[in-house]
């Protein structure tokens, strides 16, 4: 079954995707926070639906 997101989710799938490419570790939340110009809850909560999703480990 295709996995379906949003178009805000596919761009922090592609952010971390893009970030641990380059820098060979995940980006912290913080990392994205700043990315994105947005909350610490933002960040997170977007975190906790991606990993219940299955999009992330």
């Amino acid at each position: 079954m295709e996995q379906s997101y949003t178009t805000k989710q596919g761009q922090y799938l592609a952010f971390i995707y893009y970030y641990t490419k380059l820098h060979r570790q995940a980006p912290s939340e913080a990392d994205m926070q700043r990315y994105f110009n947005v909350s610490p809850p933002t960040v997170h909560q977007m975190i906790v639906n991606l990993d219940k999703q299955g999009c992330i480990e």
